[in-house]
């Protein structure tokens, strides 16, 4: 299985993750350079994310009319123009500046929204769901590889070279997942999963074939999980602050748990495989919301550390679980489309995560806004089990059975 989708996808997602974050640690300080006050640099990353949100529908439809690969191939291209818009912006000053690179920055948008959903419905399509757990693990993974990467690229390159050179290094990273899902004989051995929709049934007689009922009782678990996952670095920055830690000991503090993340993948890719979706998911958020809890209970620096571990084991178990499960429920025509709608549970969570913390601190306190979300993600875990009967995810004994 790994070795039919590692060129196809896993690379080109390395390569790809690793241009965007490359660019996320200078996005905010180019847009300064540029002109633009902190409070306007700082508003254009919530406006890229409600630009995605808005965005996601229209281009699953897109995606599905298109074709998975063609799709990607585009997303890559556009993504690429606007990495070298962005370079050459920088290289050269002019008046217009500054509204040209909000447009290059708006611009990558749609191309990230249309990769992650291509992606998943080129693994949906042909990987066996026996494999499905593994495969998006995989999946989570190579952009988790890539994501992590690209920073420290961009770290190194600017040791001795301007701002701009890391938008040429993001422009070289994405050209090179373009040339890998061009490749000829990797296009003949995994094959265009889906061509123009591969169907001529309506977007009616699609929408029919989706069982709605538990794509929301699911859905309602997954902005449970994207809230924890979107609000973890937010608490712990502050926490850190909190009790004092520097800088230097917080971003270590993170970055060790990003390392414990990805060691339990692999296992958290074969539970989804051989437990089951709605048995991962619940152990997934029983540990994040556990350890959004621990800190305001126990709030010695030991404390902190534990919630941490907790909260890096339920995110490591957890990769990968949202693409699995709408995977799972997608339908086998229009899947892309499907899975534009069911990206905006975990899409509406991100952009209401940082707002929910900001809103809470203003009204109550950190120890106050850690036992929400943890209380939410525990709540997140018991529906997970209890909506079984009615989203009937693929459980592990189904699946063996499938062997």
């Amino acid at each position: 299985m790994l070795k039919l989708i590692f060129w196809p996808v896993l690379v080109p997602t390395v390569l790809f993750s690793m241009g965007l974050g490359a660019i996320v640690p200078i996005q905010i300080l180019a847009t300064i350079r540029l002109g633009a006050s902190p409070a306007l640099a700082s508003s254009l990353v919530a406006v890229a994310g409600v630009f995605a949100l808005l965005c996601t529908v229209p281009v699953g439809g897109t995606i599905d009319r298109v074709g998975d690969k063609r799709a990607m191939t585009y997303a890559t291209t556009s993504a690429a123009v606007s990495f070298l818009l962005s370079a050459l912006i920088l290289i050269f000053p002019s008046p217009w500046a500054l509204g040209l690179y909000v447009l290059a920055y708006l611009a990558r948008v749609p191309s990230q929204v249309a990769w992650g959903l291509a992606r998943q419905s080129v693994l949906a399509e042909t990987v066996a769901e026996s494999d499905r757990g593994k495969a998006m693990t995989a999946l989570g993974g190579a952009q988790r590889a890539g994501s992590l990467a690209g920073p420290l690229v961009s770290s190194l390159l600017l040791l001795w070279l301007p701002l701009w050179s890391v938008f040429l290094f993001a422009l070289t990273a994405v050209v090179l997942a373009t040339l890998c899902l061009q490749l000829r004989r990797l296009n003949s051995a995994f094959g265009s999963a889906t061509q123009a929709a591969q169907s001529a049934r309506s977007e009616e007689s699609t929408e029919l074939a989706v069982r709605w009922k538990a794509v929301w009782c699911a859905g309602l678990a997954v902005v449970a999980l994207s809230l924890c996952r979107v609000t973890q670095p937010i608490v712990v920055a502050l926490w850190g602050l909190h009790i004092g830690w520097s800088d230097a000991q917080i971003a270590l503090a993170i970055a060790l748990g990003s390392a414990l993340e990805m060691v339990l993948m692999v296992p958290g890719g074969y539970l989804k495989d051989r437990v089951g979706r709605s048995a991962v998911l619940a152990l997934c958020l029983s540990f994040f919301g556990a350890g959004f809890i621990v800190p305001p209970l126990a709030t010695s620096h030991s404390g902190f550390i534990v919630g941490l571990i907790l909260m890096a084991i339920g995110n490591g178990f957890g990769a990968g679980i949202n693409m699995t499960i709408g995977a799972d429920l997608s339908p086998s025509t229009g899947r892309a489309r499907f899975l534009s709608k069911w990206a905006m549970f975990s899409q509406a969570a991100v952009v209401a995560g940082p707002l929910a913390i900001s809103g809470t601190l203003l009204v109550f306190s950190l120890p106050t806004a850690c036992t929400l979300i943890g209380g939410l993600g525990l709540t997140g875990a018991v529906w997970a089990l209890a909506s079984q009967p009615i989203t009937k995810l693929p459980t592990g004994t189904r699946m063996v059975g499938n062997d």
